[in-house]
């Protein structure tokens, strides 16, 4: 899924936010969101996905202030929360009826612990459990459903691509129902918003479950050629692949192979790509995604706003120049 102008303002406020929380002063701030702006007026929307274009802000950002990994903090609070609560959620997915939907669901649940597209996101221990007795009573696809189950039956090798910090530790318990011997857990390369990495996957026990790979990347979300070999070989010869979030779908969903997505519609581009609302819990098969328009194809009038965008954040950047 390639860059819309929707996601512009979106790109900003992460920026902006990023670059606050690794504590640039108010010369970095400027100083990377002219960088920024620069890029976004140049850059071919429909050659670069939001992951990607956040992969280089945030090397920006911990390049300029020296952080090497700023929202470190909040993944170690992630963690912690998200560990407190499995006990419960072992417990409420053992009594159901159905431990694997009952599982799918805690896992949704957890995508919602995501400092890029939801910068305000309340990961205390209420805020999460509000989420997860959401995410209870949300509808699901129960064709979608029933489909991952028979695949994940099937299956004699899984790769699930994981998301976030603290929502690995959910993770863990759709991992015990999917087979651990069975599954290969994928965390990113290296510090990336509050994405997983090798450190949180310790931390959250993933490693003591199953085995975790690293994609080799530090990119929010997957784009196979830019992968270690390790991963590239895993992805391309499981039998199933899972993916979690919003990031691994904008990068994932154009691909060659099937892919299941587990994820919460955050923005309203990506509900309009899939044919949702924004906030709805998803379970989604890459197979069957809507063929009536062309994958990560821009809307038609795309091209020319870009160019007036382009104008505009000129002058922008003439303005910004002017007043210092």
């Amino acid at each position: 899924m390639y860059l819309y102008l929707d996601c512009v303002p979106c790109l900003l406020r992460q920026t902006l936010a990023a670059v606050r929380m690794a504590g640039g002063d108010r010369s970095v701030q400027h100083q990377v969101v002219r960088q920024v702006l620069h890029v976004l007026a140049e850059t071919d929307f429909a050659g670069r996905t939001p992951p990607d274009m956040a992969q280089w802000t945030h090397r920006l950002i911990r390049e300029l202030t020296g952080q090497g990994d700023p929202y470190r903090h909040i993944k170690q609070c992630s963690n912690e929360v998200a560990l407190s609560m499995l006990p419960a959620l072992e417990r409420r997915i053992g009594q159901s009826g159905d431990p694997f939907a009952a599982a799918v669901r805690v896992a949704l649940a957890g995508n919602i612990i995501d400092f890029g597209a939801n910068h305000e996101t309340d990961v205390s221990l209420k805020g999460i459990e509000t989420v997860v007795e959401q995410a209870f009573a949300a509808p699901l696809n129960s064709l979608a459903l029933e489909s991952l189950r028979a695949a994940a039956s099937s299956a004699q090798s899984i790769l699930y691509i994981c998301d976030n910090a603290g929502e690995i530790a959910f993770d863990r318990l759709l991992i015990e129902q999917l087979g651990p011997h069975k599954v290969t857990a994928a965390v990113r390369g290296g510090p990336i918003i509050n994405d997983a990495t090798m450190e949180d996957a310790v931390a959250a026990g993933l490693t003591g479950l199953t085995t975790v790979i690293s994609t080799g990347d530090d990119l929010p979300g997957v784009i196979v050629q830019h992968c270690s070999e390790p991963f590239q070989n895993i992805f391309q010869g499981a039998d199933l692949v899972i993916a979690k979030g919003q990031g691994n779908f904008e990068t994932l969903s154009d691909v060659n192979r099937n892919v299941f997505f587990l994820l919460k519609a955050k923005c309203t581009v990506a509900a309009d790509r899939i044919g949702c609302r924004q906030g709805d819990y998803i379970i989604l098969e890459s197979s069957r995604m809507d063929e009536g328009s062309p994958r990560g194809a821009p809307y038609p009038d795309e091209r020319a706003n870009h160019q007036l965008l382009k104008k505009e954040v000129r002058q922008c950047q003439v303005e910004t120049e002017q007043a210092h």
